[in-house]
């Protein structure tokens, strides 16, 4: 599992509701092999840290509007110090004059962009940040960090769970991190697979399914699997911008993987970062594969329940007799049901399933039906 792919997270914090540049940024750092997590608009300063800290990543990116940046630099630093994490490198982009920039680098920021900055200045500079953090943890392994970093998860410390994780994912020999966590979720876990087509919506419905189930339980983790590219390695790992709602819940602990070319839509340390989450008392976690196809079904190695999301118009009938992707789902969803064939698709789906097969309605962007998907989810029996 070694890998040197640099991680990279870019938040848009404050009123900063533009982001054109920030995409742009996006598809140039995953074009340099880079993977990085978009964590959407409006962001406030703790949302924005504690994605950095859960997703563990070797360079924060932050973009400021209207000279917010003197505001909430000092929030920003504020809140890493809080979780003892100032070694996460900050970089700044947007609206930032010139005779700030002393001023920011005085406040610890690795190094600001403006206007003037090209493309491959931002890329090289942030490259190289990147891989001086990597240099950095790699220190601390040689030290044993990794036995604190177990410890400190079983006492709850969400800081050192990402610092975990980030070791099975990139630093760990895959024999190593199962020795150590395991290679499944905890037996006490509930561990919930979500998979489907790419654009039903599954990102959407796990945002407003985690504000539902926060509602009953105390703690909710999702893994959220992107592709990556098979050009250059590098992926945007966008699927935490559309779980907003929860992005400052201290119940909630999101963390965002990249397939790395594993087939079946999931990454290939799925079962190790499933494993820690849950042992480090993460009562229930969501595990979300790729926009998958026929046959990408590895999820079910994991989760118990699988829910297959679908939507109206996606296909005829004859899709549900296929072998694969269907025959796994013990719960459907079909989401956007407000569209045409909502109706249609569920009789066919009892038709091929029979009746006992549960089928749930959804508009998850209006909130719709997510109250009855979370009765059923929690009485489906674990394991």
């Amino acid at each position: 599992m070694i890998s040197d792919r640099i991680r990279v997270l870019l938040a848009k914090v404050g009123l900063d509701g533009h982001d054109r540049g920030v995409k742009v940024l996006a598809r140039a750092f995953r074009d340099a092999g880079m993977e990085v997590i978009y964590t959407g608009l409006w962001q406030t300063p703790a949302a924005a840290v504690k994605a950095a800290i859960e997703e563990d990543v070797d360079l924060f990116g932050v973009s400021f509007h209207s000279a917010a940046h003197r505001t909430l630099v000092p929030i920003i630093r504020t809140e890493l110090e809080k979780s003892k994490r100032t070694d996460l490198p900050v970089v700044l982009g947007g609206i930032i004059p010139a005779d700030d920039v002393d001023e920011m680098k005085a406040a610890g920021v690795a190094a600001v962009f403006g206007p003037e900055s090209s493309l491959a200045e931002i890329v090289e500079t942030c490259g190289q940040l990147g891989q001086n953090t990597k240099a950095a943890r790699r220190a601390e392994l040689s030290n044993g960090a990794v036995d604190g970093w177990l410890r400190a998860c079983g006492a709850g410390d969400r800081a050192a769970l990402g610092r975990l994780l980030t070791w099975i994912e990139s630093e760990s020999d895959a024999a190593d991190a199962v020795r150590r966590v395991g290679e499944r979720p905890a037996p006490a876990a509930r561990c919930i697979g979500i998979t489907g087509a790419p654009g039903v919506g599954k990102s959407t419905l796990i945002g407003q399914l985690l504000k539902e189930l926060r509602k009953r339980i105390d703690t909710v983790g999702v893994i959220a699997v992107d592709p990556a590219s098979p050009i250059t390695s590098g992926a945007l790992l966008g699927d935490r911008a559309r779980m907003t709602a929860s992005a400052e819940d201290a119940g909630v602990f999101i963390r965002s993987a990249a397939s790395r070319g594993q087939l079946g839509g999931l990454a290939p340390s799925t079962g190790p970062m499933a494993a820690a989450m849950t042992r480090a008392g993460i009562g229930t976690l969501i595990v979300e594969t790729v926009g998958a196809g026929q046959n990408d079904v590895a999820v079910r190695t994991y989760a118990k329940p699988t829910v297959l999301v679908m939507m109206p118009g996606a296909g005829d009938e004859l899709q549900l007799d296929k072998a694969g992707i269907t025959e796994i789902a013990d719960i459907f969803v079909i989401n956007k049901a407000d569209l045409a064939g909502a109706d249609r698709l569920a009789a066919a789906i009892r038709d091929t399933f029979g009746p006992e097969k549960r089928v749930v309605k959804t508009v998850a962007s209006h909130g719709q039906g997510i109250g009855e998907l979370a009765d059923v989810l929690l009485s489906f029996p674990r394991g």
